[in-house]
C-alpha cells in the first residue's frame, strides 16, 4: 500500500513539473511579456536653466560672477535657443511658477505681447513668453509645487550634533570635497562662456548625472536607522517633483501635442526619469536639438 502511495505522489510531481517546464518553454520576454505597447502621444523637453535673476532667488548659492542675459551677445542668443525651442513647436509651456501666481503671468504675458511690458530677468519671461509669443499661445502656465518640510526634520535645532550623535559626520561629509569642486567648476566656468554654451552644459548627460550624485550623496545619510532625515529631505524632493510632474503632464490633452518645461536645473533630472516612466512621453534633450 506504501509503494502504491509513494508511487502516485511521484506521478503527481512529475506531471506537475512537466506541467512547468511546458509553460516555461511557452514564455518569452519578448513577445508576451504584459508591457505597454503603445506609441507615446507626446514629447517632452525639460530645459534646465539656471535663475537668470539671482536678486530673487532665495535657494541657490549666488555665484560672485553670474552671467548677465541682458547683455547683447547673450540676448542675440538667447533669441538662437527661442529659434530651436519653437521648431520643438510645443503646445503648452511650463514655468516653475506656483498655481497661486497663474493670474499675474497672464497679466505679464497679454502686457509683454500688447508691447507695455518690457521682460524682467526671470527665466519664465525671457525663454517662456518669447516662445509662447511666437507660437500664438494664450498663456503659459504656472505648476510648480511646494510641499511642507516633514514634521522631524523642522524638529531638529542642530543638524551637526545630530549626525554626530549617531556617527553619522564621516557619511555626511564624505563626498564634500567633489561636490564642492563640482559647484565651484559650475559657478567658475560662468565667467568664460555665454549663455548658450552655459544652457548646453547644464543640460549635458554628464551634469544631470553630476546634479543628481549631489542629492544622492552626503546629507541623505543622515540619521539612517533612527529618523532618516537625510532620506526624508531626498524624499520631499521627489515629492515636490513628482507634483510638478503632474500638473506639467495633464496640461496636454490632444495627441502629438508637445510640452516644454522650463525649470531650474536642479530638477532636470528627476523630471526627465519621470517623464521616461510615463508611457505617454517621449523625452527629448536640447543637445538633440541644437548644434
Amino acid at each position: 500500500m506504501k509503494n502504491l502511495i509513494f508511487l502516485i505522489i511521484a506521478l503527481f510531481f512529475i506531471s506537475c513539473q512537466q506541467n512547468v517546464q511546458e509553460v516555461q518553454d511557452q514564455i518569452s520576454v519578448d513577445d508576451d511579456f504584459p508591457s505597454i505597447k503603445k506609441s507615446p502621444a507626446y514629447q517632452v523637453l525639460t530645459l534646465g536653466v539656471f535663475h537668470f535673476d539671482r536678486s530673487r532667488d532665495g535657494s541657490d548659492v549666488v555665484a560672485s560672477n553670474h552671467i548677465d542675459i541682458t547683455s547683447p551677445k547673450n540676448q542675440t542668443q538667447l533669441n538662437q535657443l527661442v529659434e530651436v525651442l519653437k521648431e520643438f513647436n510645443p503646445a503648452k509651456i511650463a514655468v516653475e511658477w506656483r498655481p497661486e501666481y497663474q493670474t499675474t503671468m497672464d497679466s505679464l504675458y497679454q502686457a509683454y505681447r500688447n508691447g507695455t511690458y518690457q521682460l524682467e530677468k526671470n527665466e519664465a519671461f525671457q525663454i517662456g513668453f518669447r516662445v509662447a509669443d511666437l507660437l500664438d499661445h494664450a498663456k503659459v502656465y504656472c505648476v510648480d509645487n511646494n510641499p511642507p518640510m516633514p514634521d522631524n526634520i523642522n524638529a531638529i535645532d542642530d543638524w551637526d550634533s545630530y549626525a554626530e550623535s549617531l556617527g553619522h559626520t564621516k557619511l555626511w561629509h564624505a563626498y564634500d570635497e567633489e561636490n564642492e569642486r563640482y559647484n565651484t567648476y559650475m559657478d567658475t566656468i560662468q565667467r568664460h562662456v555665454d549663455v548658450l554654451d552655459y544652457l548646453k552644459i547644464m543640460n549635458s548627460p554628464s551634469n544631470i548625472r553630476r546634479s543628481k550624485q549631489l542629492w544622492t550623496t552626503g546629507l541623505v545619510n543622515v540619521g539612517y536607522g533612527d529618523q532618516y532625515l537625510g532620506a526624508d529631505l531626498l524624499g520631499r524632493w521627489y515629492r515636490r517633483n513628482v507634483r510638478i510632474f503632474v500638473n506639467a503632464k495633464n496640461l496636454v490633452q490632444a495627441d502629438q501635442e508637445n510640452l516644454l518645461i522650463i525649470y531650474g536645473g536642479a530638477h532636470k533630472w528627476i523630471l526627465d526619469e519621470l517623464f521616461e516612466a510615463s508611457p505617454d512621453f517621449e523625452v527629448v534633450q536640447l543637445l538633440d536639438m541644437i548644434q
